[in-house]
Order: C-alpha cells, then sequence, then structure tokens
C-alpha cells in the first residue's frame, strides 16, 4: 500500500490527503478489534463504508501504517502549513502503528502512543498528596476514615443531578463563549441514564447523564467543564469547523483514544474548569447556584474544593501509573482513599487502556503552557490548533 509520492506531482497538501484517506480507513479498522479505541468519528462518510465491508487484522494495520510512515517521510513540505500537517500526521500515523503493534505482542510505546515518555517510577509520589489532605480534612481518627465521613455529605439527590449538571454546563458555556467564538449551530444534547458521551459530528455532542451511582457536588462542575465547554465538545466541534471543514485536513475526523493529540485534547478537557471558574469564580459559583440546586449546604463549599482538588491530582496521576505498569491495581485501592474511586479508575484503564497517562501528562503539560488561567488567547491556540505535546514545551 506504499504510497509512493513521486508519481504524484500535486502539491503537499493534495499528496497528504491521499495519506488521510487511508489513516481514517485504518484507524476503523483497528476499532473493530480494539471497541475503545475510536472515541469518535465524523469524517466522510463513504470512506467508514469502505473501510466497514473488509476485515483487516491489527497485524496488517500495524504494517499499513509503516507503509504510511514512510510515505510522510518522502514528502518534503514547502511551507510551514504544510510542515504543521505532515507532523501531524506522523504523530497520528506513528500511534496507530504502536496501537496496532500491541495485537501482534509488541510492547506500548508510550512515545508513539502518547507523544510523551512513561510516568516514572516514584515509590513516594503520593505523600504529598496524603499529607496535605490529613492536614485539611476535619475529624479524628485516620485520614482514609475521615475522608469517607466528610464527602458523605455532599452527595447529590439521584433526582437533582441532572438539573445540576446542565445549569454547571449551561453556566461554562456563556463564559467560554464570551472568550472564543463558537461554531454556528453547536449543540449538546442531554440524555438521562447511563451511557457513553460522544460527539457525533456536525458541532453535536450528545451527554449522558447518570444519577445511577452516588456523585458528589464536587465532582459535577469539572465533569461539565470537561465534557461540554470548554473541553471536550466544544474542542471537537472548533476543529471539526477550522480543520476538518476550513482545511480538509480530514485525518482530525476520527478521534483516537491514544495519539499525541489526545494528550493535549484530553489535557485540555480537565484543565477546562480551571480556565472557566478559577479558584474563587469556581467556589462561589457552587455556593450561589450548584449547592441550591443540589439542596446542599454551601457552608464548606471553600473546603470541598480544596479536598477536591488534592483528590483529582492522586485520581488522575494514580490511574496513569496503575495503565503504565508502575502500580499495582491493589496498590491504587489503598492510595486512592475509598474502593468506589479505586474502581472507577480500574473501569477506566479497563476500556481505555493507558489513556490515564495522557490526561494526567496533557493536564501538566497544558496548565504550564497556558500559564494562568485568565489567559484565554493562549488556551484559545490549544483549542483550535493542531499541536502536539512537544509543541507545548516553550512559552507562548
Amino acid at each position: 500500500m506504499f504510497i509512493d509520492v513521486s508519481d504524484h506531482p500535486e502539491e503537499d497538501h493534495h499528496r497528504m490527503d491521499y495519506i488521510a484517506r487511508f489513516y481514517l480507513k485504518c484507524v476503523l479498522w483497528l476499532g473493530i478489534h480494539d471497541p475503545g479505541y475510536v472515541s469518535a468519528y465524523f469524517g466522510p462518510e463513504e470512506i467508514r463504508e469502505e473501510a466497514l465491508v473488509v476485515s483487516v487484522s491489527p497485524e496488517s494495520v500495524a504494517g499499513y501504517a509503516g507503509e504510511l510512515l514512510a510515505s510522510l517521510d518522502a514528502i518534503e513540505p514547502l511551507s510551514d502549513d504544510a510542515r504543521v500537517r505532515r507532523a501531524g500526521l506522523q504523530g497520528l500515523v506513528g500511534a496507530l502503528a504502536a496501537r496496532a503493534g500491541m495485537f501482534a505482542g509488541q510492547p506500548l510505546s508510550f512515545d508513539a502512543a502518547f507523544g510523551v515518555p512513561a510516568p516514572e517510577d516514584d515509590p513516594g509520589w503520593f505523600e504529598g498528596f496524603h499529607t496535605a489532605l490529613d492536614g485539611i480534612l476535619p475529624g479524628s481518627g485516620g485520614f482514609a476514615g475521615r475522608y469517607k465521613r466528610f464527602m458523605a455529605g455532599f452527595v447529590v439527590p439521584p433526582d437533582r443531578v441532572f438539573e445540576v449538571f446542565v445549569a454547571a454546563v449551561a453556566e461554562g458555556r456563556r463564559r467560554t463563549a464570551g472568550h472564543i467564538m463558537l461554531p454556528p449551530g453547536e449543540e449538546i444534547e442531554f440524555i438521562a441514564g447511563e451511557g457513553v458521551s460522544r460527539y457525533i459530528g456536525g458541532g453535536r455532542s450528545r451527554i449522558y447523564v447518570d444519577a445511577g451511582r452516588p456523585v458528589t457536588i464536587d465532582r459535577i462542575l469539572p465533569l461539565a467543564c470537561s465534557e461540554g465547554y470548554p473541553g471536550r465538545h466544544t474542542i471537537r466541534a472548533i476543529r471539526e469547523a477550522v480543520l476538518v471543514r476550513g482545511r480538509g485536513w480530514i485525518e482530525h475526523s476520527v478521534i483516537p483514544s491514544a495519539s499525541p493529540f489526545a494528550t493535549v485534547t484530553e489535557g485540555a478537557a480537565r484543565f477546562g474548569v480551571e480556565m472557566a471558574f478559577p479558584g474563587v469564580d469556581r467556589v462561589r459559583f457552587a455556593e450561589e447556584i450548584l449547592f441550591p440546586l443540589a439542596g446542599l449546604d454551601p457552608a464548606d463549599a471553600a473546603l470541598l474544593d480544596s479536598v477536591s482538588s488534592i483528590t483529582a491530582d492522586l485520581f488522575f496521576l494514580g490511574a496513569a501509573r496503575v495503565a503504565a505498569g508502575a502500580l499495582s491495581p491493589e496498590g491504587l485501592g489503598l492510595l486512592l482513599l475509598t474502593p468506589e474511586a479505586a474502581e472507577a479508575c480500574l473501569r477506566s484503564i479497563e476500556g481505555f487502556g493507558a489513556y490515564p497517562v495522557a490526561v494526567s501528562e496533557g493536564y501538566r503539560r497544558v496548565r504550564d503552557y497556558v500559564g494562568a488561567p485568565g489567559r484565554w488567547d493562549v488556551f484559545a491556540r490549544v483549542l483550535t490548533e493542531p499541536l502536539l505535546p512537544a509543541d507545548l514545551a516553550g512559552t507562548p
């Protein structure tokens, strides 16, 4: 399947269009064998139809990915725009090769799959988080027990979860739209019940709001921002409008769970709540709007926010270490304070493999790149431009 670019006298982007179309097919082929791999597809329907009429093994997909990389290496871009596109395609195809290679018994290359190295082994990484929690949680006794008792008072009644979540998304949208131009016609459809939230194309997302499991009030706003505004929905709607429809870079019309771009966008999605609701604003909005909607006493909203920030870091860093093989599932259960948190973490790893690495490392890089939550102009670059993890190393 090697594409000999010398046979194509067209300009660089035309050559890369051939590669992008076959890349889409390869991702769809691998998704049949790896159900958690394709998070969204909103590319040309004829490509999906052509791909799904045949069955292609992961080993063959890995071979095709190698040929696509060779084709990209043979292109010498003549413009900055083409160089950016080629670098992005190299990252996407390299991640595809790494993921498909796992089915052939090859070890996963984190650098190739996510554009970042695997977490380093650090046996004492969690101690600072535990010390911080121990210092602020009320009550006496072991801090794991104190944490569980403290959080028990913040569970949102199941019949109010949907209303509270939708209100959080609406305010996130209002704040995001004040700084970033959202594509015309973008919208979110909310569905009560269990399901996997997805971007379905055309500026539309479908988000499931599940009240079947206990949800504490501190999780509502981060989830609303990461799923909605300025998170996954916002990023995908903007990139479809700017990159796919605007530039014709159809490689961005499929969202694999493992790629260097996923590392950046998932990190940005997690950082979104800090952009839209920095510090004091987050606590104030919870006190004035979310707690009353949930029927909860807002007296400890500020303390809850501090506890939640620490445990969120503990959750994502712990998940990343389990996914990378640097921490056992049993060890994770001891570190995350509650069995429920450990179970949620392991479910994420089981469904999406090493995806938590992308969230954890991507968040750190986006946070450091943006520098401060108020820099919406910089954050907008992360949302709208095809930045790779290496591009976040410098200060814009």
